[in-house]
């Protein structure tokens, strides 16, 4: 009888051999689900705002291990390529160029591929934060994590129809040092700039060639010194705020071909001579030009805006310290702002 329930329980067995591995198949689903993702082209599995991973090795030795890799090579290649950097400043370990283009192809959790249209946008700005001093502020608000660069916000922002293309700057007071990244140019479509409160110097001329469309650029309180000859080549600008600088000489007269602008501030600088008739202005609501060196009388067609959209309007007026002559009329105040005026005001 023993014998006969044996064989009976063997045949019974073998019809189901499933049924004694079941375990396995979910076993096995745990160890996948836990094994880290490794082609770059898929989207990160770490959290898109952790900071990057370490790539110190790439630009603290010479460049020939980084050269192994195929995406730092393409996207290198594709840079040079394009003009935005050259092939001597990736080769140089110390230049900002160099920890820019490492960041990208080893510490960005994105890990872009060189074929993405958005790749250069992104190496740019990274140039912005290795060639600023790198501020912690601006990782703390987000700078060169792994979420996309148009997520980066309130530091940056991006056209509103497609929501990829970089169009606003907001980096006031975040700590940045030294001249502006010369690779900046190639942000084409951007409108908004306000690099105001920073520590910021050097020329600006080779910048503007690129900004045919920006609108708005704010640059006081830093240590600028002389205004670009091209300025005047910003057509579009509305809004251009220079004050709080180091800028020497005279103002410019070209700045009256700048016929969209709305306001303009270029309070609080040394610039010296007469005050250039800006007359052609016509949407100018407000112009603070106290606290600079210059002399002479106020531009009768100055003053005539006042009759249409020219508001406010500063000189060094007062009478205990006649710089300007400027009537009452015409001038709405001596020696500063008007007290609605706030000039680091954060749009």
């Amino acid at each position: 009888v023993i014998l006969s329930l044996s064989i009976a329980l063997g045949v019974t067995s073998n019809k189901n051999p499933s049924a004694a591995v079941a375990p396995a198949p979910s076993t096995a689903a745990v160890v996948m689900t836990t094994e880290p993702t490794l082609s770059p082209s898929n989207p990160p599995t770490l959290s898109p705002t952790m900071p990057p991973v370490d790539f110190t090795w790439c630009y603290e030795s010479a460049e020939d291990q980084a050269l192994q890799d195929d995406r730092y090579l393409s996207l290198r290649y594709k840079f040079v390529r394009s003009g935005v950097s050259t092939d001597a400043e990736f080769y140089d370990e110390l230049s900002y160029q160099r920890k820019s283009l490492c960041w990208l192809a080893f510490g960005d959790r994105l890990a872009v591929e060189a074929s993405d249209p958005f790749a250069m946008q992104r190496y740019i700005l990274a140039t912005i934060y290795y060639g600023l001093g790198e501020p912690q502020r601006m990782l703390n608000e987000g700078w060169l994590s792994g979420q996309f660069e148009c997520e980066w916000t309130p530091l940056v922002g991006c056209d509103s129809r497609t929501d990829s293309t970089v169009t606003r700057l907001a980096l006031s007071g975040t700590g940045l040092t030294g001249e502006l990244p010369k690779e900046m140019e190639f942000l084409t479509d951007i409108d908004y700039i306000d690099f105001s409160v920073n520590e910021l110097s050097g020329n600006l001329t080779n910048l503007f060639d690129g900004w045919r469309y920006l609108d708005t650029l704010k640059i006081a309180s830093n240590s600028f010194q002389y205004i670009p000859e091209n300025l005047y080549t910003l057509t579009e600008l509305t809004e251009l705020d220079i004050s709080l600088n180091d800028f020497v000489g005279p103002i410019p007269s070209n700045l009256g071909s700048m016929t969209n602008l709305v306001h303009l501030d270029l309070s609080q600088n040394a610039f010296n001579g007469i005050i250039p008739d800006f007359r052609n202005l016509s949407f100018l609501k407000s112009l603070y030009l106290h606290h600079n060196e210059l002399t002479g009388s106020m531009p009768p067609g100055i003053c005539t805006l006042r009759f249409f959209e020219l508001l406010s309007l500063t000189s060094d007026c007062n009478p205990s310290s006649l710089e300007v002559e400027c009537e009452p009329t015409c001038c709405t105040a001596c020696g500063d702002y008007d007290t609605d005026k706030n000039p680091f005001q954060r749009n």
